[in-house]
């Protein structure tokens, strides 16, 4: 999985990043952590049917990734 440098820690949750998530929610794949949202959606695209792309925190290490459907792209 992709995880782009220099991401903005989140201040919440110690060992976690803020950033732009390409996921599929059924069944649950988290492609990469991009940090702009062109980057994601466009990634997203390439993909395909039920990829997309949201803004939230990504625990580092693992393919947790929280994101709010009111901040999708």
């Amino acid at each position: 999985m992709f995880v782009a440098e220099g991401l903005k820690p989140d201040l919440d949750n110690i060992g976690w990043v803020m950033g732009w998530g390409v996921v599929r929610n059924a069944p649950w794949h988290l492609v990469g952590v991009y940090a702009t949202k062109d980057v994601a959606e466009t990634k997203a695209a390439s993909l395909g049917e039920g990829y997309e792309a949201y803004y939230g925190s990504h625990r580092l290490g693992s393919d947790d990734f929280i994101h709010h459907n009111f901040t999708r792209s």
